[in-house]
């Protein structure tokens, strides 16, 4: 004779595949993650605003951050820093939200401006939502 499973059971099983899946985001959003992080190092490269502002969330604006206060990052209060790229870059992502500690640096990739890069998954499109000096201890994003 079959054992059946109480209702109980079936809610505590739902719940947990539906919490499983929650935190292990699906592989193919690795590469579309990267490229947002390259697009973004590119329009920074070539201080096209109007590609960087493309590339930023409604948050990002409401914070008081903007196209012009991520160059002047990228390139120093002064605009004297070349700006390269953002490398060295760790991720630590879920299905909507991301943190890229990385480096700010230049042709001669010193380690000495690391900076963090909050991004936010909205429209199918991975947007920046904050920037800032500095790491960030490891713990959730």
């Amino acid at each position: 004779m079959p054992k059946t499973v109480g209702l109980g059971t079936v809610i505590l099983l739902a719940w947990l595949v539906g919490a499983c899946t929650e935190k292990s985001p699906p592989r193919e959003l690795i590469p579309v993650l990267k490229q947002a992080v390259y697009q973004l190092q590119e329009a920074v490269k070539t201080r096209d605003r109007t590609a960087i502002e493309s590339l930023l969330s409604s948050d990002l604006v409401s914070n008081g951050q903007d196209a012009d206060s991520l160059l002047r990052f990228a390139f120093g209060q002064s605009g004297g820093f070349q700006f390269e790229r953002f490398g060295n870059c760790e991720y630590v992502f879920t299905r909507d939200k991301a943190r890229i500690d990385c480096y700010v640096m230049d042709s001669t990739a010193r380690k000495d401006r690391p900076a963090v890069l909050t991004f936010v998954h909205q429209r199918d499109r991975w947007l920046l939502k904050r920037f800032e000096s500095g790491r960030i201890v490891r713990d959730s994003v």
